[in-house]
């Protein structure tokens, strides 16, 4: 089930001219591997990645990502070529335009370098492969705290309207931005914050004054590894799950599941390629190509996948579509 509360923010066109060079990269993938060719011969996974050589899961992640900008379909089992792909991108017929948006990204590289090209002075760039660890560390911290601070002020109004009670463990929740607001204004709240200590490092360093952190508790760790002797009346999971497989997910999510009051919360803010909303799940299916190719078996999951894996005691759970492009998926432990 999905509730959508809301047009999308003034932010948001803006995230969409960062990430546009996705749909493209993925267009481009489908032209070289000559995927639009092949559907017209067979419609079949598996013979598509014999045909293709391609490696059938990794295949499969890049046709629905294909199949949410409209350029394939899913009937029956078998994939299919849209309108406009059989028109455009396969190749042999007189219509066909692949080498022109292929010679597209040859011109690509060039853009790289607009800002050196436009200014009379060498810049240099805020991030680079050249960088240590900890210096990267900082940047994403940076970068992910600018987009929780904006994405909790749409959260802690759908909380705060189911009714929640403390304390808050924030898993994976970077420099504390959702806890932090969470507490605003509740009088003896208290949220542990679990996270790397790399990136709590980080945080410290973008927040140095103790009020910052007044009724957070930080601490560092692998989550996977840790025991808990307490349990908590709101889990929070942000942009976790989306970082582990199918099978490390399970185990994650029966673990929080396991910490949650009778009661109590669990919260899962991601991106999730199966909400009712269009461009969300557009970016969903994007989004988990970007987890394909920068983690080691990352994957955006389904709502459906994860309601499954809720222990029998948690009611079924329900998923919030966001005004921007990710949701929040919420269960409550019931009450023994």
């Amino acid at each position: 089930m999905s509730e959508s509360i809301s047009t999308g923010p003034d932010w948001l066109p803006l995230e969409n001219m960062a990430t546009a060079y996705w749909q493209s990269e993925v267009l481009f993938a489908a032209l070289e591997l000559e995927l639009f060719a092949r559907l017209e011969e067979d419609s079949a996974l598996e013979a598509l990645s014999a045909a293709a050589n391609c490696r059938g899961p990794e295949l499969e992640r890049l046709l629905l990502a294909l199949e949410s900008l409209g350029l394939v379909e899913n009937r029956d089992g078998g994939w299919y070529n849209s309108k406009s792909a059989r028109r455009y991108l396969v190749s042999g017929r007189e219509s066909y335009l692949g080498d022109f948006l292929l010679y597209r990204r040859y011109l690509q590289a060039p853009w790289a370098k607009l800002s050196a090209k436009v200014s009379s002075q060498p810049l240099a760039p805020a991030l680079n492969a050249a960088d240590d660890y900890e210096r990267r560390t900082l940047h994403y911290v940076r970068a992910m705290d600018a987009l929780a601070r904006l994405k909790a002020q749409d959260i802690v109004p759908i909380l705060a309207a189911l009714g929640w009670q403390g304390p808050v463990l924030d898993i994976g929740g970077g420099s504390g931005a959702l806890s932090r607001a969470l507490l605003s204004g509740v009088e003896g709240g208290r949220a542990l914050l679990y996270e790397l200590p790399e990136v709590l490092r980080a945080a410290a360093e973008l927040y140095p004054r103790p009020a910052a952190w007044r009724g957070i508790e930080i601490k560092p760790g692998d989550f996977r590894q840790q025991e808990f002797q307490e349990s908590f009346g709101l889990v929070l999971l942000g942009n976790f799950l989306h970082i582990y497989g199918r099978r490390e997910t399970g185990e994650l999510l029966e673990k929080a599941a396991g910490l949650t009051m009778p009661g109590g919360l669990l919260v899962i803010h991601d991106y999730f390629p199966d909400t009712g909303r269009r461009a969300s799940a557009v970016k969903g299916r994007l989004y988990d190509i970007n987890m394909m190719l920068n983690t080691c078996n990352g994957r955006c999951h389904l709502s459906s996948e994860l309601a499954v894996l809720l222990p029998d005691d948690f009611e079924p759970g329900v998923l919030h579509d966001l005004p921007g492009d990710s949701s929040i998926f919420i269960s409550r432990r019931r009450a023994q």
